[in-house]
C-alpha cells in the first residue's frame, strides 16, 4: 500500500498467509481483481516510469554533470546539518506508524522494539521498493519474536500504509489550500480550482475521520477481519502521516536553492505529488520518477541546482538510513541468535543434570 520499499518477500508463515489470501480473494471475486493487480497496475507503473525516463533524457540535454557537482559543492555545512536534523525527525515520526497500528490491534510493546522494527522496515522499503513485501518481511521477522501473530503483522503493514496515504491527503490538502498557485506551474488546473482541490482533500480527510467514528462494524482486509481505528486513532494517523511528510519535505526544501524557490507549502504539495507518482510507478524507492516530478514542477529554478539538491536528499534520506537500518537489523539478528544458542545450551545442561541424577535415585 505504500510506495517508496527484499525482492524475496516475506518468508515462512507470512508468505504462506499472503499467498492464501490472494488466492481466496481471486476466487471470491471471480477473477475480477486479477486484471487490476496483475495487468493494469503494473502497466500503469511501467508507463509512469517510461515517461520519467523520457523526461529525464530531455532534461539531461540542458544540464551538465559539472554544473550539478558545483551546485553540490556550494552547499554549506549548516544547510546539510539542518537537512540531517529534519531527516532524523522524519524517521522518529515514522515510529508512530507502527505504534498506532500495534495499539489498534491491542499490543503493548516496548518503544525500543517498535522503533527498531519501524526504522529498519522503512529504511529498507524506502530503498528497495515493494513496501508490502520488504517492510512486511522485516516486520514479520522482528514482531513474531515478541508474540505478534503473523496475521496481525499483515494488518500492521496495511495500517502503516494507510497512515502514509492519509498523511499525503492531509499535507497536499493544506498545501493546495494555502498555496494554490504551485500546481499551476505545470498548467494542470486554474489557480481557483487548485484551492478547491485542496479544500476537497481536507474535506475528504475530515469525512473519513467521521466515517471511522461512526462505522464500527468489521471490514474484510486481505481476507482478514478487522475494525477501523476509532476517530481518535484515525485523527492521530492523519497527524503522524502529515508531520512525517512535512519533515521529509522540509529536508528537501532546505537543500533547494533560493533562486525561484516557492513557499514551503508549495514544496510540500510537490513532494506529495512526487511521492504518489513514485508509489504508482513501482520503481525502487520511486527512483527517477520522484526526481522528474520535482524538477518539472519547479520550472523557475536552476535545474542543475534542483538535481544537486535531489541527489543530496537521496543520499541523506534514503542511502545513509538504508545502511544504518541494515546494520541495526544485523545486530538484532545476532542478538537473537545469541539468545537462542544460550537457551539451547541451558536446555542441554539441564538435560545432562537430570541424566546425572538418575543413577543415584
Amino acid at each position: 500500500m505504500v510506495g517508496g520499499s527484499n525482492p524475496s518477500g516475506p518468508t515462512g508463515a507470512a508468505a504462506a498467509l499472503i499467498a492464501d489470501f490472494d488466492a481466496c480473494d481471486t476466487q471470491r471475486a471471480g477473477g475480477r481483481g486479477f486484471l487490476w493487480r496483475h495487468a493494469i497496475a503494473p502497466a500503469a507503473g511501467l508507463l509512469i516510469a517510461a515517461l520519467a525516463v523520457f523526461a529525464l533524457g530531455r532534461l539531461s540535454r540542458e544540464i551538465t554533470l559539472d554544473a550539478v557537482l558545483a551546485a553540490m559543492a556550494a552547499t554549506g555545512p549548516a544547510t546539510l546539518g539542518l537537512a540531517a536534523v529534519l531527516t532524523i525527525i522524519s524517521y522518529l515520526i515514522l515510529t508512530g506508524y507502527d505504534w498506532l497500528a500495534l495499539d489498534h490491534l491491542g499490543y503493548r510493546l516496548p518503544l525500543s522494539t517498535v522503533a527498531t522494527a519501524a526504522f529498519t522496515s522503512f529504511t529498507i522499503s524506502h530503498t528497495l521498493g515493494m513496501t508490502a513485501l520488504t517492510g512486511g518481511s522485516v516486520r514479520y521477522r522482528l514482531y513474531s519474536r515478541v508474540g505478534v501473530a503473523p496475521l496481525d503483522v499483515i494488518l500492521i503493514v496495511a495500517l502503516c500504509g494507510w497512515t502514509f496515504w492519509l498523511g499525503l491527503v492531509l499535507a497536499a490538502g493544506i498545501g493546495l489550500t494555502l498555496d494554490p498557485a504551485i500546481a499551476a506551474t505545470v498548467d494542470v488546473l486554474p489557480k481557483g480550482l487548485n484551492r478547491w482541490a485542496g479544500i476537497l482533500l481536507l474535506a475528504s480527510a475530515t469525512g473519513y475521520v467521521v466515517f471511522a467514528a461512526c462505522y464500527r462494524r468489521e471490514l474484510k482486509l486481505f481476507g482478514l477481519r478487522m475494525r477501523l481505528p476509532g476517530w481518535r486513532s484515525t485523527a492521530a494517523q492523519l497527524v503522524v502521516g502529515g508531520l512525517d511528510l512535512v519533515a521529509a519535505a522540509g529536508a528537501l526544501y532546505v537543500l533547494l536553492p533560493n533562486v525561484g524557490l516557492p513557499p514551503f507549502s508549495g514544496v510540500v504539495v510537490i513532494y506529495a505529488l512526487a511521492m504518489i507518482a513514485g508509489a504508482l510507478s513501482h520503481a525502487p524507492g520511486g527512483l527517477g520518477v520522484f526526481e522528474t516530478v520535482v524538477v518539472v514542477m519547479l520550472p523557475h529554478m536552476p535545474k542543475e541546482d534542483v538535481l544537486a539538491a535531489l541527489f543530496m536528499f537521496r543520499v541523506m534520506y534514503t542511502l545513509i538510513p538504508f545502511f544504518v537500518g541494515l546494520a541495526l537489523l544485523a545486530r538484532t539478528e545476532l542478538v537473537a541468535l545469541s539468545r537462542r544458542r544460550a537457551a539451547a545450551a541451558g536446555h542441554a545442561d539441564a538435560a545432562l543434570s537430570r541424566g546425572g541424577e538418575a543413577p543415584g535415585r
